[in-house]
């Protein structure tokens, strides 16, 4: 097969590769997978199995060109890994979530995806990285409402323990199980999960899971919903800073949240107090006492915002009649959001764009909420409900995969991967500049744009072009992939040239005069 000369195995659903036949098959589906994260999509489906790691290292390095060099002050991941999964072998999907942290790649599980056992392990890696200063290597793990990621305990089935349990003993057996669930809890605690679902997960049976469905569990597990406006999961301001309020008083106790109701003494108050350094605040009273915490309020100032709260719980007032901030949550809608203290990214609450999941009830499913959000998730996403044809492309490509959306082909040693959508798709692609990449050659028009040249981190030689149509564009980038980082060959550029060339969507095409 000619695709195996130097890397993986590329025949699937998409691009893909399964180590063995009960291995999960990873895939490269695209290289833009939403808005906020416009980088190479990959897609990791089946069982957990040995040799995982091996395989995504594999399509990590032949497609992911553009590294940390891509990634400036304001953060972002080298790909996205999205993941739907039984479970399977627990050391491998450690193995897995280390790998994700080491390379900076952020892990989403989607709408009518599940993401069980290793497989949820692995997703505890979902990172991403910033060259300001203070910041490094940070969590970014996703879920979309209607996806469900399950934890449970690792556990012998019953024909394996029993056999175990006849070759080496009782003794042996417990102090196994003693030593995987002590393993459990230290990789829990090192992906900065909260105690509170190591709690639930050590008292479940082999059967039971502990599914991240609703608000209450994104805020256990640190994860958050894809980053859109907070505004389209915001219905009442009020009641948004309360639950955000929850959150805070179980930061501030190390306590689950739903646990801080009887905390609150007053409903929603205007003008509870002024801030030492913000002005008036507005929320919810907590106490009178002295020293000791007053209120969980928000100022006024950022409540005028389109989004950037700023809510904190308040000491009572001083003799100057002033609140002091105590443990404070800032939600930025571009920036970084983060709650709690702490200078360690990785141990803190801290995500790049809103935290929107604090605004949403503790207890409610949330893809049974039915927000705006959701449609604003799909948006970010470029899926629409008919998307547009894909282009026409020179006929000797040869069509790997493909989607109603996306398509990757290749000829020769030259990939080819096009994504169609709304002009959002084009504006983003257009709007990521030249970080990363050394272009040797740019062309801009009202209709399309192109860029050729090379990555900075591997040398890959590439071109890539947008091209509009009314509302709807196409999105294509061809690189170079040569084993050992050989040079391109004339052959290579030449087909480079035909792709942007005769690159056709739905009657538009590039000037190549």
């Amino acid at each position: 097969m000619r695709l195996l000369a130097f890397a993986t195995a590329l025949l699937s659903i998409f691009v893909a590769l399964p180590i063995n036949a009960s291995a999960a098959t990873i895939s490269i589906v695209s290289m833009q997978y939403s808005a906020a994260h416009p980088v190479p999509h990959l897609h990791y489906d089946g069982d957990t199995a040995d040799g995982d790691v091996a395989t995504l290292q594999s399509m990590y390095d032949t497609f992911v060109k553009c590294r940390l060099s891509c990634i400036g002050p304001d953060g972002g991941a080298t790909a996205v890994l999205t993941l739907n999964g039984p479970g399977g072998s627990y050391f491998e999907g450690l193995a897995l979530a280390d790998f994700l942290r080491a390379n900076h790649i952020a892990t989403v599980v989607e709408r009518g995806s599940g993401c069980y056992s290793a497989c949820a392990f692995a997703f505890l890696g979902g990172s991403a990285w910033s060259s300001q200063d203070g910041v490094g290597t940070y969590v970014d793990r996703m879920v979309e409402p209607g996806s469900v990621v399950g934890f449970h305990a690792p556990y012998s089935d019953e024909v394996s323990f029993t056999n175990a349990l006849n070759e080496r003993g009782a003794m042996a057996m417990q102090g196994q199980t003693r030593d995987l669930l002590a393993l459990m809890v230290k990789e829990l605690v090192k992906w900065n999960v909260d105690p509170e679902v190591i709690f639930k997960m050590v008292g479940m049976g082999p059967e039971e899971t502990y599914n991240l469905v609703t608000a209450e569990d994104l805020y256990l597990a640190r994860v958050t919903l894809p980053p859109t406006p907070s505004s389209g999961w915001i219905t009442d301001l009020p009641s948004a800073i309360r639950e955000a309020c929850l959150r805070l008083l179980a930061i501030d106790e190390r306590a689950a949240p739903y646990d801080m109701q009887w905390r609150f003494e007053s409903d929603y108050t205007p003008a509870i107090g002024e801030a030492e350094l913000a002005g008036p605040i507005s929320g919810y009273k907590l106490g009178d006492r002295l020293l000791d915490i007053g209120s969980c309020s928000a100022t006024d100032a950022s409540m005028a915002t389109d989004g950037d709260y700023e809510i904190a719980l308040y000491f009572t007032p001083g003799l100057d009649g002033l609140n002091a901030a105590s443990t404070s949550f800032f939600n930025r809608q571009h920036g970084w959001s983060t709650a709690g203290v702490g200078r360690d990214p990785l141990k803190r609450i801290f995500a790049k764009g809103p935290l929107n999941s604090f605004f949403l009830p503790l207890d409610a499913d949330i893809d049974g909420l039915d927000l705006p959000g959701e449609a604003d998730i799909d948006a970010n996403r470029f899926n629409t409900a008919l998307p547009p044809l894909l282009p026409t492309m020179p006929s000797d490509l040869v069509v790997d995969a493909s989607t109603p959306s996306s398509r990757v082909s290749h000829l020769g040693d030259v990939f080819v991967f096009e994504r169609v959508g709304t002009r959002q798709l084009y504006d983003s692609a257009f709007a990521q500049g030249a970080l990363g990449r050394a272009y040797t050659n740019e062309v801009t028009s009202d209709t399309g744009f192109v860029r050729e040249g090379a990555f900075v981190d591997t040398a890959a030689t590439f071109v890539w072009f947008g091209i509009l149509n009314g509302e709807s564009s196409a999105v294509v980038e061809a690189i170079v992939v040569k084993p050992n980082g050989e040079a391109p060959t004339d052959e290579d550029l030449a087909t480079l040239r035909r792709i942007q060339c005769e690159a056709d969507f739905q009657g538009s095409k590039l000037n190549c005069g």
